[in-house]
This record gives structure tokens, C-alpha cells and sequence, in this order.
């Protein structure tokens, strides 16, 4: 980082003057922004004068509205071109943005360096394609022979700053260049601004942060193996998500977690995700994801739902249980018991519908017995109760 108090010269040189002297000078600069999924230059220097470095407009350009930590805007490099004469010399170039609340400069802007390493020295024809260069549909632009090109990447590591790591507000991007070298002369001593004509602003752009969405779904999906179902979903963009939990329903109302997998956290990606029900309710299952957000906070999916048709029995809803446990698939008049490894009975009705729910609240938790006797027979199954 450098502190710049403002910039007294302006080294914006026209093509005319380019062509009349013997010196060292910019003739155009261009910001590399990858913005929703694309990247391109915005030019700065002379745009429009057939020198452009690619076919955007910087100064004054709003590039839209962005989620924050979505990684949607972000600057992934620069250029520019330079010319000298014969018996001069240009040794570096260097991009340096700042960005601040819109409306709000500072006094003295602290500024980030990007430095751009020496590209290629242009040659006939000017608008080849140069070892190591941006492609010619993503920009990167034309120049004379005998002019030099200054970029990032260009032969090295591409910079990536992250724009939508700021705070939901409204922002401005400012910008400006410094280019060392010598007239007349082989040294590196003089240093030269491009700095949109020495204007109470160097080069400008505005964007905005909104605060970001917890998660996008994509479509959830449940694909029937008759004895198991897979629920399968994407996501589109994920921002401080903990885990996701699947919740089962035998009636689309009274759902209960059967199941969870970790979630990203933070994503820009899509990203696929699943969870198999090994032993799905005898008849409809309805399902439903439950996101937890790092803070605690949640939100729903849709729900979805399929039949499941197996020999009769009865099926727990859930299982481990967490404060109820449910049964489904009971006969009216069916004995329900729970009782604990010990035996002891815990629990003890008459089911009057096919449904029924028991409260597990102060049973302690562990392996537990559940016995169902009906006019065919008796049956057992094993319970975990977590509370």
C-alpha cells in the first residue's frame, strides 16, 4: 500500500503529441475487471481513438450490484502502453486503486499497487497475438511497433482482488498510473502520471454491495429407490451456511430431521449436494432442507414428496428422536410400549390412528426398546433417543 497526496501532473500524452516528440509517454491504460462471471478491459487513456486496450469505458462506468463475499466483481489485472524515442527509455508501470464509500473521498486516499511487469516490445503486425498475452477476444488491444506493452498478468501471477469484500454500501473505485523511465537517456529517474488529466479525481467508477443472501437454492429432487430415497439439491451461492438437515413428514405438516451433511460457507460456485434415506415411510414421504446459518438463524426449502410402497409394519419417523419420537403405520387399537434396556417401561397407549407421537422429553438418552402389538403379531424395534 502507498499514501498519494494529489497528483500535480497529469501524464496523459495524445497521440498527436506522441508522434511530434522524443520522449518517453502513456498512450493507453486499461483496468482488467472480471465482473459476473466475465472478464474485460475498461479502458481509461484515450478511448475511442483507435488505441483502445479493449472495448469498455472505465471513467464514469457503474458496474452494478453485487452480494457481498460472492467474489462477483473483482480487478484480475491491467495494462498499458507506452512509447518512446530513440535515444530515450521506459523501465516500469503501475496501477494504483483505492476504493471508499461513494461520496466520501478521503483526503488522502491510501492506494493499492498493482505492478505490471514488461509484456512485449509491439512489432508488425501490431495486432498479433504475443506470447502470454490476454486473448484478442478478451482485449489487450493493438499497438505500433517499436511501442511497449506493460501488463498483469502478462508473463507472471495474475493479481485478484475481491471487490465484494466490502460492507453493503455504495462505492467508488478510483484509479490512476505512474510509469518510470528517462528522456533522453537510458536511466529510470523520471516518473509520469496517467491520472485522467490531473482532475480533482483520477479515473472513477461506482458499484454497490447488498447484503448477502444466506443461500440460493437450486431445484431439490428426491429419486425413488423404492426401499431408499436420494434427495438430491444445488446451490447457487452460499454465505455463512453451517450445515444442511433433511426433514421427513408422513403428512407434509409434522416434519422431523432425519438426516444433515456440512455446507460450504461461503461459495460463488454451484454446488451439489445429497442425503439418502435408507428407510423411507411405508406410503408418502414428504421432505423438506432445513439451512442453518452460522449464527444460528435458518430458512426452508420447498417441499417435495413420493410414495414409498412396501409389505404393511409400521416405520419411526425419526430415529435418533429428539424430544418426540414418531410412529407411522400404526392400526387403530395397536399397543404401543417403550421401555428402556433395563426394561422399565417408559411409555404406554392405545394407538387411535395411524399416527402417533411420544414425547421423549426426561428419558434419558441412549438405546431404547419400542414394542408395537397388533392383532397379527408383535414387533420391536430399537430407538436412540438424543434429546
Amino acid at each position: 500500500m502507498v499514501m498519494v497526496k494529489k497528483l500535480l501532473l497529469s501524464g496523459i500524452i495524445s497521440l498527436a503529441m506522441k508522434c511530434s516528440m522524443a520522449q518517453f509517454g502513456l498512450y493507453a491504460s486499461a483496468v482488467y475487471v472480471h465482473v459476473n462471471g466475465s472478464s474485460s478491459f475498461y479502458n481509461n487513456t484515450a478511448p475511442g481513438l483507435g488505441q483502445d486496450i479493449g472495448s469498455l469505458t472505465f471513467q464514469g462506468s457503474n458496474f452494478g450490484v453485487f452480494e457481498q463475499l460472492s467474489g462477483n466483481l473483482r480487478i484480475t489485472g491491467s495494462e498499458i502502453k507506452t512509447f518512446k524515442g530513440g535515444s530515450d527509455n521506459v523501465c516500469s508501470g503501475t496501477m494504483n486503486f483505492t476504493v471508499y464509500p461513494a461520496g466520501s473521498r478521503p483526503a488522502s486516499p491510501v492506494f493499492t499497487q498493482v505492478q505490471l511487469g514488461f509484456y512485449s516490445d509491439c512489432f508488425a503486425p501490431s495486432c498479433g497475438s504475443f506470447f502470454g498475452s490476454f486473448s484478442p477476444q478478451s482485449g489487450g488491444g493493438c499497438c505500433t511497433a517499436g511501442d511497449q506493452k506493460w501488463q498483469n498478468p502478462g508473463n507472471g501471477v495474475a493479481v485478484n482482488f475481491d471487490l465484494t469484500n466490502y460492507p453493503p454500501g455504495v462505492y467508488t473505485l478510483e484509479v490512476y498510473y505512474e510509469y518510470t523511465g528517462q528522456d533522453a537517456g537510458n536511466g529510470c529517474g523520471t516518473t509520469k502520471y496517467d491520472n485522467n488529466n490531473n482532475n480533482p479525481e483520477n479515473y472513477t467508477a461506482g458499484f454497490t454491495i447488498t447484503a448477502p443472501v444466506p443461500v440460493h437454492f437450486g431445484t431439490i429432487r428426491v429419486l425413488n429407490n423404492v426401499t431408499s430415497n436420494k434427495i438430491y439439491w444445488k446451490t447457487y451461492s452460499e454465505a455463512y451456511t453451517s450445515v444442511f438437515k433433511l426433514e421427513r413428514s408422513a403428512n407434509g405438516n409434522q416434519f422431523y430431521e432425519i438426516g444433515e451433511v456440512p455446507a460450504a460457507g461461503f461459495s460463488s460456485l454451484t454446488r451439489d449436494y445429497f442425503i439418502l434415506d435408507r428407510q423411507p415411510l411405508n406410503g408418502l414421504n414428504y421432505y423438506r432442507l432445513k439451512m442453518m446459518e452460522t449464527d444460528g438463524r435458518f430458512q426452508h426449502s420447498s417441499i417435495i414428496k413420493t410414495s414409498n410402497k412396501r409389505a404393511g409394519g409400521w416405520n419411526l419417523v425419526n430415529n435418533p428422536a429428539k424430544n418426540i419420537l414418531g410412529i407411522y403405520g400404526l392400526e387403530p387399537g395397536d399397543e404401543v410400549i417403550l421401555v428402556n434396556p433395563s426394561g422399565q417401561k417408559l411409555f404406554h397407549t392405545g394407538a387411535k390412528g395411524h399416527f402417533l407421537e411420544i414425547p421423549t422429553i426426561g428419558i434419558a438418552n441412549g438405546i431404547h426398546f419400542l414394542r408395537v402389538i397388533s392383532k397379527t403379531g408383535a414387533s420391536v424395534k430399537q430407538v436412540f433417543i438424543g434429546n
